[in-house]
């Protein structure tokens, strides 16, 4: 058992409302911008036996990794812009905070764990977000869609892919509401439902074909 001091992290949703709006963050992504590399959300739903990942990368440096799991979740990311104006905390100092439940986590690779500027997690049994450190919404901003939701993901959309966006539609999206034709063609009217299964799939997210 970890002898490590947490810390309660306020403002973070439950664990299902956090994959959905990952999920949906990156089904958004795929529908406004069909070509993988420019995409900064993506979530993976088979990243290995009940394991889904989500992440994010900004092109700029800036990215974060969740591994959901067994009803627990992990987050680690680094905001370069933060690293830069502050100093780079040592991410082994951060990555040492951190209970045993996270070490498969902070031993893969793919999360490039050198680089982190913030670590929280959600336990099984834990009622709250917990960290090794005290946090502000400052420090962990990059989750902005955690604390905003379909809101934050619609201001940086507009802004990011320079269209105008229906909030009403995004709101349907992180509401979990299956895709179909007539929601695809709202969003992207260049795009069919089946030229999205892949990415569908991929995600997790629910949709749904005419009758």
């Amino acid at each position: 058992m970890s002898t490590h001091t947490a810390y309660p992290i306020p403002g973070l949703p439950s664990i299902g409302t956090c994959r959905d709006y990952f999920q949906a963050a990156a089904i958004l992504d795929a529908i406004l911008c069909p070509e993988w590399e420019y995409r900064y959300y993506s979530f993976n739903a088979r990243w290995d036996q009940d394991e889904q990942m989500a992440s994010m990368r900004d092109g700029e440096g800036s990215h974060y990794f969740a591994l959901f799991g067994d009803e627990q979740v992990m987050i680690k990311g680094y905001d370069k812009e933060l690293a830069t104006a502050k100093g780079a905390e040592d991410a082994a100092d951060i990555v040492s905070t951190a209970p045993a439940a996270c070490d498969a986590f902070l031993a893969e690779p793919a999360f490039i764990v050198e680089e982190t500027t913030f670590l929280m997690w959600r336990l099984s049994e834990a009622e709250l977000w917990q960290a090794g450190k005290p946090y502000t919404e400052q420090d962990y901003r990059l989750l902005e869609i955690l604390t905003g939701g379909a809101a934050a993901y619609h201001a940086w959309a507009i802004g990011y892919y320079e269209i105008e966006l229906d909030l009403a539609l995004v709101e349907k999206v992180f509401a979990m509401t299956p895709i179909d034709e007539y929601l695809l063609q709202r969003l992207n009217p260049e795009l069919t439902l089946d030229d999205l299964l892949e990415d569908l799939e991929e995600i997790g997210y629910p949709y749904q074909r005419d009758r």
